[in-house]
């Protein structure tokens, strides 16, 4: 049976950036199977201060010091890493070397102190398919070579190399990596309408033939997929790395489609924009702008090509995701 629930018992699970867009929701859930929570943010007031089961400590997950503390007197059994930089930047870039401190660094010192006080720690790390690299493709494939281009895709494979060693010399029992698909929610559509939204979200953008297809992660599917994998019996000493998305890609027509039927805000005009035309766009601003011609380059991928990821190894755990953008903007 698809999902099945086991009592959770009196386990622990400390979950990291609990106040951001993942954290928040994730704790929360856990909270409701009768987990007891530790939320840990920079935030001063979460908005689960009041969920029973859940307790919340201000802490920077780069203070190895805090870090050290929490786990010494909470000893999780779990932790679910939330907490880190996303993505990069655009406008107001920040330096490499802070990616590299807040997403790698602090993720590899969480883990060994959460492994020396509890040596059955069980680490869920949350990665991206930007891990892959940026210039679109089909059915890849945790085996795949990476190719990082930024500096945020670069921080979070260097976490995932080092959790992985960390796992083998035994520090933590069971790894999971998850490497997401773009997250939406309902109200919450930045990584759909970069792709099919022109600048000030008047209307729409159709690129060709707009069957371009990308794979998407709703945040309900991510939510129900780590509490299945928190619920499970986890005995069993394991490494994995999973891609993680909703069931099928939806193409860039599917995408203005929903968000124009489902009554959002307000339909939209759609435009339709030549792919001959997008491509000479891109090579005069990568001429015009050269220093930013890997970002125009990735940007120009990411409109024009399919950026599809395989999810067997998620469905093979036996779970099954149940919501697509179609049923998620339903429920608005």
């Amino acid at each position: 049976m698809q999902n099945k629930c086991i009592r959770p018992g009196t386990k622990t699970v400390l979950v990291t950036g609990a106040t951001g867009f993942l954290g928040q929701i994730i704790s929360m859930a856990l909270c409701q199977y009768g987990y007891q929570v530790i939320g840990t943010s920079r935030s001063e007031s979460p908005k689960q201060a009041a969920v029973k089961n859940f307790e919340y400590i201000k802490a920077d997950i780069s203070d190895t010091k805090m870090l050290g503390n929490i786990c010494n007197d909470k000893q999780p059994d779990v932790i679910v890493h939330c907490a880190g930089i996303a993505h990069q930047r655009t406008f107001c870039p920040l330096p490499d070397v802070l990616y590299d401190k807040i997403n790698h660094h602090a993720s590899m010192n969480l883990a060994k102190i959460g492994g020396k006080t509890n040596p059955n720690l069980y680490f869920i790390l949350l990665s991206s398919i930007c891990v892959y690299g940026e210039n679109g493709g089909m059915n890849f494939d945790e085996a795949d070579q990476c190719n990082p281009i930024s500096a945020y895709a670069k921080s979070k494979l260097e976490a995932e190399t080092k959790l992985k060693a960390l796992f083998e010399t035994g520090c933590i029992r069971k790894l999971d990596i998850l490497r997401l698909a773009p997250v939406y929610e309902a109200d919450w559509r930045m990584n759909l309408e970069k792709r099919i939204c022109a600048p000030g979200k008047w209307f729409y953008f159709r690129y060709g033939s707009g069957q371009q297809r990308l794979s998407v992660l709703a945040r309900k599917n991510l939510v129900d997929f780590i509490r299945y994998r928190v619920i499970a019996d986890n005995s069993k000493r394991t490494c994995r790395i999973m891609n993680i998305s909703d069931p099928e890609p939806c193409s860039f027509n599917e995408m203005i489609r929903v968000m124009n039927s489902k009554s959002i805000d307000y339909r939209k005009p759609v435009f339709t924009v030549p792919l001959k035309l997008i491509n000479i766009a891109s090579q005069i601003a990568q001429f015009c702008f050269p220093s930013k011609k890997q970002f125009i380059s990735s940007c120009h991928h990411k409109l024009v090509r399919d950026i599809v990821i395989n999810n067997q190894r998620m469905l093979e755990t036996g779970f099954k995701p149940k919501y697509t953008i179609e049923n998620i903007f339903e429920t608005k």
